[in-house]
């Protein structure tokens, strides 16, 4: 038979804590620094992005630049080596006339132009 023992005896188990998740502190502030950490990242990253186009933009207007200063150059290359203007200082700087007659050859030492090798 079993005895009923008094009810001080009987051990119990400890009863748990409950802990509940509220707002403490400590979790208000690392949110904080959380959403201040990610506010900077994304501010940093905006003006990152802009000083980029702003430096895109110049490359660009200098390039620009530089292909139309290449076409000018080709036009006055163009103008400069132009047969007209070429002709025009032949006769009038340097005094050279065209030949009125087809040039001959000479024969030197008994040898032709064709000869000679």
């Amino acid at each position: 038979m079993l005895q009923d023992a008094p009810l001080d005896y009987v051990q119990s188990a400890p009863a748990r804590k409950r802990r509940t998740r509220g707002l403490t502190t400590f979790n208000i502030v690392a949110v904080l620094i959380l959403f201040a950490v990610l506010v900077v990242v994304y501010i940093s990253n905006v003006v990152t992005v802009d000083s980029l186009m702003m430096e895109q933009i110049g490359l660009e207007r200098e390039e620009q630049l530089l292909l139309q200063e290449r076409e000018t150059l080709r036009a006055e290359i163009n103008m400069l080596s132009s047969y007209n203007r070429i002709q025009a200082i032949a006769t009038e700087e340097l005094g050279l006339v065209h030949a009125n007659q087809q040039p001959y050859s000479l024969t030197v030492f008994g040898m032709t132009p064709g000869e000679a090798k």
